[in-house]
């Protein structure tokens, strides 16, 4: 993960847009599986439904993220990707803003998943939508994950993604599980992973505050 990214061309002087491109493209195939760990989406099953104790009875729109927290930490950004439908246990919203194409820098791409998990009152005992957002957390963190605490209050745990340049991010909210996937480049190099956990961190932080 720590290693250089070849330079484009015998000199290594001179601008590497395949870099920012390939970084940019890789990025947005990775966050965009990203929903896939929190709950895959139903394909021909009924949705559940929320149970009268649950805190969110839907998935928020994209709408609820904050502006300035997208302007913060990908600024130039616009929503490409806004989608929402039933998932394992719940319902589901997915969001992506990218930089791809414009002349910004960083380049990058952010991906919020907000997945409302609802209680199960067929289980024995019963699994309240708050249980099964925490299982869910649980589920989609990796090993290497890392507990942080968000200023506005609660537990995210935090890890290096996948592909250079990218930080990733789960907590939840009541019944609501929140998943956040970064990934930027800055003049031709992947951002350094203590400058993206730190950017996505913030994001949350924000986010969680409008939760």
């Amino acid at each position: 993960m720590g290693r250089r990214w070849p330079v484009g061309s015998a000199t290594g002087a001179g601008p590497r847009p395949w870099v920012r491109a390939a970084v940019v493209v890789t990025g947005t195939v990775v966050v965009s599986t990203a929903a896939v760990g929190g709950g895959l989406w139903l394909t021909g099953d009924d949705p559940d439904q929320p149970h009268g104790g649950d805190a969110h009875t839907s998935a928020p729109p994209c709408g609820v993220v904050p502006e300035d927290a997208v302007a913060r930490a990908l600024p130039g950004a616009v929503l490409e990707t806004d989608t929402g439908g039933p998932v394992a246990g719940g319902e589901g919203t997915a969001c992506v803003w990218t930089t791809a194409g414009l002349d910004t820098d960083p380049q990058g791409v952010l991906r919020v998943d907000l997945s409302a998990r609802f209680t199960d009152a067929s289980a024995e005992p019963v699994v309240t939508g708050d249980e099964a957002a925490a299982r869910a957390q649980e589920d989609v963190v990796p090993q290497r994950g890392r507990p942080v605490e968000l200023g506005s209050g609660g537990r995210a745990e935090v890890w290096r993604g996948q592909v250079p340049g990218t930080a990733e991010l789960a907590f939840h909210h009541d019944n609501l599980l929140v998943r956040v996937s970064y990934s930027a480049v800055e003049e031709d190099d992947p951002v350094p992973f203590d400058r993206a956990r730190e950017t996505v961190v913030g994001f949350a932080e924000q986010l969680g505050e409008v939760l």
